[in-house]
């Protein structure tokens, strides 16, 4: 099935309308309540082609003729009385009078899931169709694309998500890493290249190259309102810059880095368009790459030296804006992989009498208990325990899976690098393999 039947969506609605002086409408609305047409987008009253002075008021559909049958007695007595006069009235109903959702129930087989729900990306509506949903995917998207417009143009579905796509090719591996899915255009536009607005902020992409992800507005508010101004952020997994961008606006100094090379590009449109290129150092690093570059350790500080840059180009000290209070690890998947870094990476002369940052990392939970569950693979990467530590859930991804956020502060006895490695050694620490 690929094409919407129209005609299939033709009705004629065989009412009874009783001709009422224009001027006494409220008063019969109200004494008729409960026995006027009650149908979403069709006006109950309606001009009179007979007269000016007149107009039509719809009753019930359960009013079967002209002598008012099945409208309570001391009501059809009301109508006689104020002049009223019966008279049959047709009203059509065609396709642009229903909803997708009873649309679709007429158009897919019977007791197959209705997907109306979508992720509204700019003016692309993003859905996720199920296997027995893809014989019909081009109606599907055609309707919600006749159902939603103007403000949608394009309907796009994901081929596949991201942890299903295999081969080692360049291209699939580099989706892989970036957190990007191919998709089809099911209906509409194929341009993908769309403006969104979240927390005060417009962030231009091209859906197609990098992750966006509108669900998640709640959570950038949140962790952007524990901003001062002043503050300072590392943002090691920035995408196009959802918090990085709120961040700057609220006066923070942000570093915000992404691997992925669209990202980090329309991460800079983004800075630029919101005016705060003053506040934002973007970057293009690997993860570990960019803390240890921010640090200054050896490895980092070979890594893309180039690949930092503020308002006036690549910054003199790779902590232009001054130690970091605050790191995001914004990559669910994996970051907790990296928490790792954090072990030896400060050096007390350079960071001098900073408080170490506060972590706010993302993981995924599918146990029982999700907040014991990812403070212990926190510890577990880090290599000690996390005193203070918190998670909470910031939103179901899917059955029995949570999105969680842990946070906690870097623990000093980890942390230097003039201790952190004989601490572990003599700790017996190991650190663990994740899959």
């Amino acid at each position: 099935m690929t094409i919407v039947d129209t005609a299939l969506f033709q009705l004629s609605l065989n009412l009874i309308a009783l001709r009422i002086p224009a001027r006494k409408c409220s008063a019969f609305m109200s004494r008729l309540q409960g026995h006027v047409l009650n149908r979403p987008r069709v006006r109950p009253i309606l001009r009179d082609d007979a007269s000016a002075e007149s107009r039509l008021l719809l009753l019930a559909e359960g009013v079967t003729d002209v002598e008012l049958a099945g409208l309570p007695a001391e009501l059809a007595a009301y109508a006689r009385a104020e002049g009223a006069e019966p008279v049959p009235h047709t009203v059509e109903l065609d396709y642009s009078y229903f909803t997708a959702d009873q649309v679709l129930r007429r158009l897919l087989p019977e007791g197959m899931e209705v997907p109306g729900a979508f992720e509204q990306v700019g003016h692309i509506a993003h859905v996720n169709l199920r296997d027995e949903h893809l014989p019909f995917k081009e109606v599907i998207g055609r309707v919600l694309l006749d159902k939603n417009a103007p403000r949608i143009r394009s309907v796009v579905n994901k081929v596949e998500t991201i942890s299903e796509q295999g081969g080692d090719d360049a291209a699939t591996t580099a989706r892989r890493v970036f957190r990007v899915f191919p998709m089809e255009v099911l209906a509409g536009d194929d341009d993908l290249r769309a403006t969104v607005r979240e927390n005060g902020a417009s962030f231009k992409l091209d859906y197609r190259e990098v992750y966006w992800n509108s669900r998640l507005e709640r959570e950038h508010r949140r962790i952007v309102e524990m901003l001062q101004p002043g503050d300072v952020v590392a943002d090691m997994f920035a995408g196009i810059g959802p918090f990085a961008v709120p961040a700057a606006m609220r006066g923070a100094k942000v570093y915000a880095n992404d691997l992925n090379p669209q990202s980090a590009a329309w991460l800079r449109t983004n800075v630029d368009g919101n005016k705060v290129a003053s506040r934002v150092a973007v970057s293009n690093l690997d993860g570990r790459a960019f803390v240890r570059h921010l640090l200054g350790t050896a490895d980092g500080a070979a890594a893309d030296g180039a690949a930092a840059d503020g308002a006036a180009g690549a910054p003199t000290s790779p902590l232009v804006y001054g130690p970091f209070s605050r790191v995001l690890m914004n990559l669910p998947a994996s970051a907790e992989l990296f928490l790792d870094v954090f072990r030896g990476a400060f050096d007390r002369a350079t960071w001098g009498a900073a408080p170490l940052p506060r972590v706010h990392c993302y993981c995924f939970s599918k146990a029982a208990d999700p907040v014991a569950d990812v403070l212990a693979r926190a510890e577990a990467v880090v290599g000690c325990a996390l005193p203070g530590a918190e998670a909470i859930v910031v939103r179901d991804v899917a059955p029995s899976k949570l999105m969680m956020c842990v946070s906690f502060v870097v623990p000093d006895e980890i942390a230097w690098r003039d201790g952190a490695e004989e601490g572990a050694a003599e700790e017996g620490v190991k650190r663990p393999r994740l899959d």
